[in-house]
């Protein structure tokens, strides 16, 4: 399908409904245990009922999204609070009838308050454990990446957040607008020259008609107003990702993929060091302490990807690209002196992996061994190399020093050990995925989400070495199953005692980094895809509790 014209999407800009938001009938709950507190299995079920037809994705927009998934209670502890209130903002109206679904559930252990140099930011009020679930929101205003993805300004780099400020203007409000007042910044700072130069003309023509289009019906609102809170939307937005861990989340759950502006969420600061990390469930996001959090002390998040955590400080800020230097713990540190010159980064991006993806297995595998070692072939990674060069200054004269940064290394050997998968080279894919596992544990914040996919993966390709000219048993789900042991005689208690670590490691990683022991229903599809045999993935079942959701 072409793309709309600079125009047309005018027009159609013009044509959308206005659909003010009023923030006065916003309300959630408060509650000393955010856990306890959601029906998990109501919101699972929404969730599978919304997914489950051939072509639920076809037609889907955030609206129906957010009607799919409502938020109920499981446990009456707590006290019921309108949004207004919870944030300090005076209420002029009736206020929320409490009949619609909630929007929040927050912990009594949190407290927002000024943030020195940062504005404001949500503290603990007292000590919090790690994998503790602190709060669950949805976005006040959102879209969905589908649903703006065949304007003729998509492929823009701030085309995600133009995209949200399009739907912003469209739900304005007095009662938003006060939300919003003690959003970061409180004036418009953006630089005129912030698009790249490399940007289409074209594009941008479309992006800025579009966007003159929807703010242009708010004649009350100034046009310092108007842009003030375009930058608000840029500095504030948080994506959504359903399952983004999980290999399988391109083919099953990309089409659920937003941005949206929260009123909570957004009191947590950034760091390089994050306490909290953040997942979704469709459009409804919770957040989870990764490590121990002392009263007093800040929750951060990270705006940056995790696996870029580790690399240099001048990369974290590029990736960062806010209008504020980070100045936590990691960014005071100076990186390593890198002697000898410059450093040429080879990025691995989506389209380096999908033409790493048509090569057969095998060609796929030393092509890897080869990007590990700094030689990638193709005229594209000459030109990444080469504009990355630029960057860093220019050839050095002993000859440019060829550097994978570590996300990228991860992105490669991910797709190696798919490729062992494929050629049913078990141990070598068992190997990758412990070393992917182990640089999670080094590198990225503790309990990162990926740890649960790598421990995950490791644990069926060592059940399938093990299934390999194995003789049969019964196991305790009354399921025939190929397990390989040493001695006919306790099969079972060979199998557990030596294949265990990897399937409790997955358990309990996902277990801290979710909040939640969910992973039967957030990994039943990752599990249906891995290219294991049926026997392995019935044994992988068999080795962890069988209830969907259980309280930590």
């Amino acid at each position: 399908m072409p793309r709309s014209t600079p125009k047309r999407a005018a027009r159609r800009a013009k044509r959308v409904k206005y659909s003010p938001l009023d923030c006065e009938s916003l309300w959630g709950w408060q509650s000393d245990d955010v856990a306890s507190a959601v029906d998990w299995e109501k919101l699972q079920k929404a969730f599978d009922d919304l997914t489950a037809p051939v072509l639920w994705a076809e037609k889907l927009t955030f609206q129906k999204l957010s009607q799919s998934l409502p938020l109920s209670f499981a446990s009456s502890a707590g006290s019921k609070m309108p949004l207004l209130s919870m944030l300090g903002i005076d209420r002029t109206g009736a206020g929320p009838s409490l009949k619609d679904s909630p929007h929040f559930v927050v912990s009594s252990a949190l407290m927002l308050q000024a943030s020195p140099g940062k504005g404001r930011g949500w503290f603990a009020k007292r000590t919090l454990e790690a994998g503790t679930l602190i709060l669950l929101e949805r976005p006040l205003v959102a879209i969905l990446d589908k649903e703006w993805q065949d304007e003729v300004w998509a492929d823009c780099s701030s085309a995600d957040t133009t995209a949200l400020g399009i739907a912003l203007a469209r739900s304005f409000s007095s009662s938003l607008d006060a939300v919003l007042k003690p959003f970061h910044p409180q004036e418009p700072t953006r630089n005129s020259s912030a698009e790249s130069e490399d940007e289409d003309e074209d594009a941008l023509e479309g992006m800025k008609e579009a966007t003159s289009s929807a703010w242009q019906q708010l004649s009350q609102l100034s046009q310092v107003a108007q842009q003030r809170l375009q930058e608000v939307v840029r500095l504030n937005a948080l994506g959504f990702y359903t399952h983004s861990e999980q290999l399988c989340h391109n083919s099953n759950f990309l089409p659920l993929t937003g941005s949206g502006l929260f009123a909570l969420a957004s009191g947590f600061n950034h760091s390089c060091e994050p306490s909290v990390q953040r997942y979704s469930i469709g459009d409804v996001t919770a957040f989870v302490t990764n490590q121990k959090v002392d009263a007093g002390t800040e929750l951060c998040i990270t705006y940056i990807e995790s696996e870029l955590l580790c690399a240099p400080k001048s990369l974290r800020s590029q990736s960062l690209n806010r209008d504020f230097s980070c100045s936590c713990r990691a960014c005071g540190r100076a990186d390593p002196v890198v002697l000898g010159g410059s450093r040429t980064f080879i990025r691995v991006d989506a389209q380096v992996q999908a033409r790493l993806a048509l090569l057969p297995p095998q060609e796929r595998v030393e092509a890897i061994d080869a990007a590990l070692e700094g030689q990638m072939d193709g005229e594209e990674a000459e030109e990444e190399q080469l504009e990355l060069d630029e960057v860093d200054g220019g050839e050095d004269p002993q000859g440019p020093k060829t550097v994978l940064l570590g996300k990228d290394a991860q992105e490669l050997r991910v797709v190696q050990a798919i490729a062992f998968m494929h050629l049913c080279r078990w141990e070598e894919a068992l190997q990758n995925w412990r070393r992917l596992a182990a640089f999670t544990c080094h590198h990225c914040p503790p309990y990162d989400e990926a740890l649960a996919v790598y421990a995950t993966q490791a644990a069926l390709c060592a059940l399938e070495m093990k299934r390999e000219d194995a003789p049969l048993y019964v196991n305790h789900l009354g399921r025939t199953t190929p397990l390989a042991c040493e001695r006919a005689h306790g099969a079972t208690a060979s199998m557990d005692s030596g294949l265990s670590s990897e399937v409790r490691l997955a358990v309990e990683a996902h277990r801290m980094a979710f909040g939640l022991e969910c992973l039967t229903w957030r990994y039943q599809r990752e599990v249906e895809e891995s290219m294991v045999s049926k026997e392995v993935k019935e044994a992988f079942w068999s080795r962890k509790p069988s209830r969907s959701f259980i309280r930590l």
